[in-house]
């Protein structure tokens, strides 16, 4: 088995520890195309880029994370490396993190490694005006819980940049943002992977996942009331209508207030098994109809404006 990489993270000078492959023939056989221990040149990396696309073993994967992780603070960093390639270098980065935690999640490990992804987002925010608009065009457009956390944690830091917070309250907004539905790795896989609409008694326990979330948090060492709070009330709605706290109006907080509306917009703008993704205009348009009593209207005002600013909307 063999998944493809994101060619252009190979740089000259580097010794790969995995091999690369790429398609030939007409039954799209993989074939050896550099190997492992051997440095890449600039002759080689010019064929690289010339390639559609390159390949590793799907057992490679783990030391492909490895490669990546190491290159990614210093991708960050660079200014000489468009930001919409560093925008897709912290997602890789979060995806093979967000992996790890829903499959440990109670691991002592995920809070530096979470920090360490959320800190270089925020870095790579004040780095580069352009920074905001690359990072939400490079959000996924298929729905799992991952992705839709990780982009939620992409929408959420650059409505806060719009909102002028600061770098700390941006790194406390990203990580309760990121880790908001951490809960979910304790419901029915069967339920979080339903091809379909739940039914009650699903849609019962699937509440549950706010307070599993916030329980999770506590338990791996996370003590920071704002944090927390994200991870427990995003999804209080501002008549008392919502869950599992029925808050009402201001008693919910920022961080929640945030994370729900960009919850819902990427909920409602990705693809599902059951429904097909609604365009950013579409989404926001439902929003502004018909949840004026759910979300802070205010900050889905902000939401347009912040990509309106950055002429996202026509990219989405």
């Amino acid at each position: 088995m063999y998944i493809e990489i994101e060619k252009w993270l190979i740089d000259v000078g580097d010794t790969l520890e995995f091999d690369l492959f790429t398609v030939a023939g007409k039954f799209s056989e993989k074939t050896l195309f550099w190997s492992k221990h051997t440095p890449v040149d600039a002759d080689v990396k010019e064929e690289i880029d010339h390639q559609h696309a390159i390949y590793i073993r799907q057992s490679d994967l783990d030391l492909y994370n490895l490669f990546v992780d190491k290159i990614a603070q210093a991708v960050a960093r660079n200014e000489h490396i468009p930001v919409i390639k560093k925008a897709a270098v912290i997602y890789r980065q979060a995806s093979v993190i967000l992996d790890e935690m829903f499959e440990n999640p109670e691991e002592l490990e995920n809070i530096p490694k979470t920090k360490k992804v959320v800190n270089t987002f925020v870095n790579t925010i004040f780095s580069d005006s352009h920074a905001i608009e690359s990072m939400i065009k490079i959000t996924a457009y298929d729905y799992y819980t991952h992705t839709h956390s990780i982009n939620v944690c992409i929408y959420s830091l650059s409505l806060g940049s719009y909102l002028e917070l600061n770098a700390v309250t941006l790194q406390e907004l990203g990580m309760s943002a990121l880790l908001h539905d951490l809960g979910k790795s304790r419901v029915d896989p069967k339920i979080t992977n339903k091809k379909g609409r739940l039914t009650e008694s699903e849609f019962a326990e699937m509440k549950h996942h706010p307070l599993y979330g916030h329980s999770i948090a506590l338990k791996i060492g996370i003590h920071d009331n704002l944090i927390l709070d994200g991870i427990r009330h995003h999804h209080e709605k501002l008549d008392g209508s919502g869950y599992p706290d029925g808050l009402m109006g201001k008693n919910i907080t920022l961080f929640a207030r945030i994370i729900a509306v960009c919850d819902v917009f990427d909920a409602l703008s990705t693809e599902r098994s059951y429904k097909e993704r609604m365009s950013s205009y579409d989404t926001l348009l439902l929003m502004k109809k018909t949840m004026q009593h759910h979300l802070d209207m205010e900050l889905v005002d902000s939401f347009v404006k912040m990509q309106q600013h950055d002429d996202i909307l026509t990219a989405l």
